[in-house]
């Protein structure tokens, strides 16, 4: 028989487990190599200008970008589609710049204009329309994955996420350049500490979804700091990052230390709900009131720490169990050395200590204390109910000290095993050398300036990445794909770009004209590329069935919103007003009788609040919106570089029978205005005019006619034309 020694396996278990504890570190450290090769990827090269090359069709061309395309239309013997006739033009650039259809005055007025740059003048006066950035910020929302509640179980509201979707809009509006607008988010609070503004642009890192009711809020706020990361690293870098979260990235030259090297920019951070909005002045008083407030509280914390010291110590000594760094260096240091806040940290931490029961204060404590403590805690709870009345606020991140906590590499991804500590840097594949990766981060008032300093490397004018990313992003929203098709991945197992000396000549020409976006905007969509018709010949669809070559337009699906919108515009029911809390459009009936844990919301009393677009539609995270889910809506707790486009029976039938479309159709059918059977063809006429800004041929006119005919409804026939393919689809 054998006899198993149970000590000996015990120590033979221990010493295995601390040797891959080892090898494991070991490999943290180091991470897999990054070569000379990895660095030659061609994303990880600044993008050097290319000259447009020549071309046959000279004439053809209208600016740079036409050059790039048309060389390699040449290339394959193919050639560019004819250009779209002027109604199908400005239907495209309507809804690309701003998202919404074209009224027939405006269709009219482009027809009627003569002159040579009749087309230019529209562009500039969308690119200058509030509607621009009302739709380019939802482009933006979707890869920082904006909502209004947490998530998860509870899905609570997050009462001032707004404030974070409006800066985005009037940021877009003003045509903030590139590199601020992603420095103001990453940063803005280091940048501009007195810019209630920056503050708010800050917000982008406060879209994650949030288990507010997590038991370990240790782990809470490392699962939002992984968060951060990764949405940083897609959304800016165009890197997927967020896979070597837990080991080196099994395809890119990315290790494990890459990420929470990465991270440690955003260690340093303070999540705030409640930073204050007003002036100067106003802001002033308020901190100074709340200063004098906290410091009141604090003081009757403070002695209460000190009144229950010695029983706690006798019945509970040690600091409670599953307390975080930030409650541990509270408890820690020297009742005279907090802070108010590390006061209140304290304080709360030992009254929720269960190891003390109520009952054991009667029991240790002698008449006089147990009166005091009455006393105290009276005082206490009158004077936390008289704090300074707040001042309207905003969520965003800011710091509190210019020595950060340390970052450590968590082995495997677990919060509870931590690894060696990191230093703040940029991935390594990206530098010369693993030392020049390492930031330079100087310390700003109340900051470590880590963020600044990502900020300012991220936005280099010679980057390899940064420009590419959102070149290629806005190319692939006026083009129906990007040239690099993955948008939100450059990295090896991304899509090589199809033109990659177009690629490059944009984004330096972005760099070149001040990191505008508006004039990148003017220079693709007045190019002859986008101009081109949809129709392709035989030929080419053949030779080029994907559209590779961009020699015609894609044709597109509206996404949810602008299909919403749309409806909203031609029935007449559209409120343009800007910004503001989100609104609550109504329910279908069987939503509507959800409730409990945010299921449902309250409708807008007002309808015209209803009616307003659909940027400004509340975002719960586990209630979307029916009308966009059935449209595709993406998931908001992961950023989403490019929308699915499905065509499924829910869309049909939430065209068809939606309360929303049944409302819009009964008002356009009111602008049409009078008995219907009383001059059919002026309001047929003006029923195409408004739905799809032309008017009917020969063929839609006789069968409008007789569908009149057999049923007199202009509602009728507006809910057919809004069922059509033209309504929801982009020529």
């Amino acid at each position: 028989m054998i006899r198993i020694n149970f000590f000996v396996v015990k120590i033979i278990l221990l010493i295995s487990i601390c040797l891959n504890c080892a090898w494991t570190l070991q490999g943290a450290e180091a991470g897999k190599p990054i070569t000379a090769e990895d660095r030659r990827h061609w994303a990880f090269v600044p993008p050097a200008r290319p000259l447009p090359p020549g071309v046959k069709r000279s004439g053809w061309a209208r600016n740079p970008i036409d050059a790039f395309i048309l060389a390699r239309i040449e290339e394959n013997e193919t050639r560019p589609a004819p250009e779209a006739d002027k109604a199908t033009l400005l239907r495209r650039l309507r809804f690309d710049l701003t998202g919404l259809p074209p009224t027939p005055e405006e269709v009219e007025s482009f027809r009627a204009d003569p002159s040579e740059n009749a087309y230019e003048k529209v562009v500039d006066r969308l690119l200058a329309s509030p509607a621009y950035g009302e739709r380019w910020a939802q482009h933006w929302l979707d890869l920082a994955r904006y909502a209004d509640t947490d998530g998860f179980e509870f899905d609570q509201v997050r009462p001032n996420a707004w404030r974070y979707r409006d800066w985005v809009v009037e940021a877009l509006n003003r045509d903030m350049p590139y590199d601020e607008f992603a420095r103001g988010q990453l940063a803005g609070d280091e940048l501009a500490p007195e810019d209630v503004s920056a503050f708010i642009a800050t917000g982008f890192n406060r879209c994650y979804p949030d288990m507010v009711d997590l038991n370990d809020q240790g782990l809470r706020r490392q699962n939002a700091l992984n968060d951060i990361t990764e949405t940083t690293a897609l959304v800016f870098l165009g890197l997927t990052m967020g896979c070597a979260r837990c080991h080196d990235h099994k395809f890119d030259p990315i290790r494990q230390t890459d990420f929470y090297r990465l991270q440690a920019f955003f260690t340093p951070v303070r999540f705030r709900d409640d930073y204050p909005i007003g002036t100067p002045a106003e802001r002033a008083a308020y901190e100074n009131a709340v200063a004098v407030w906290e410091g009141g509280v604090a003081e009757i914390q403070g002695e209460l720490i000190r009144l229950e010291g010695p029983v706690r110590e006798k019945l509970a000594p040690g600091p409670p169990l599953k307390v975080n760094d930030e409650e541990s260096a509270a408890l820690a240091k020297a009742p005279e050395e907090r802070s108010p806040a590390e006061v209140r940290l304290a304080y709360e931490v030992l009254a929720k200590d269960k190891r003390i029961r109520p009952e054991d204060w009667p029991a240790h404590l002698d008449a006089p204390s147990l009166a005091r403590r009455k006393d105290l805690l009276s005082r206490l709870e009158t004077l936390k109910k008289k704090g300074p009345k707040a001042l309207p606020q905003a969520r965003g991140v800011d710091e509190t000290s210019p020595n950060p906590a340390p970052t450590f590499l968590l082995l495997r991804g677990e919060f509870s095993t931590k690894g060696p500590e990191v230093p703040a840097a940029y991935p390594i594949v990206l530098a010369a050398s693993e030392t020049k990766a390492l930031a330079n981060a100087k310390p700003l008032g109340r900051s470590s300036g880590r963020r600044a300093a990502l900020a300012s490397w991220l936005t280099r004018p010679d980057h390899p990445l940064t420009a590419r990313v959102i070149v290629n992003r806005l190319w692939q929203h006026h083009f129906g794909r990007g040239i690099v098709a993955t948008p939100s991945d450059f990295g090896t197992m991304g899509t090589e770009p199809t033109h990659p000396e177009l690629l490059d000549w944009l984004a330096t020409e972005l760099v070149a004209r001040g990191w505008g976006l508006k004039t990148m905007h003017r220079l693709m969509v007045t190019s002859a590329t986008y101009r081109q018709s949809s129709r392709p010949d035989p030929t080419s669809l053949a030779a080029d069935p994907e559209n590779a070559l961009f020699n015609r337009h894609i044709r597109q699906r509206l996404d949810g919103e602008a299909v919403r919108d749309a409806l909203l515009a031609v029935s007449g029911r559209l409120n343009p007003a800007l910004g503001g809390p989100s609104v609550f459009p109504e329910l279908p009936a069987e939503l509507a009788k959800l409730s409990g844990k945010g299921a449902a919301w309250p409708v807008s009393e007002k309808a015209r609040d209803r009616d307003r677009r659909s940027l400004y539609v509340f975002v719960r995270r586990n209630l979307r919106y029916p009308f966009f889910e059935a449209f595709d809506r993406p998931d908001t707790n992961a950023s989403c570089p490019r929308r699915a486009v499905t065509t499924i029976a829910p869309q049909a039938l939430t065209l068809l029978n939606s309360q929303l479309a049944h409302d819009s159709v009964r008002s356009l059918a009111a602008r049409l205005g009078g008995d219907p059977r009383t001059n059919p063809d002026a309001r047929i006429e003006r029923a195409y005019r408004l739905v799809f800004g032309r008017s009917p041929d020969e063929t839609e006119r006789r069968l409008a006619l007789a569908f009149l005919r057999r049923d007199p409804s202009l509602s009728h026939l507006c809910l057919a034309l809004v069922n059509s393919n033209e309504f929801v689809y982009l020529d």
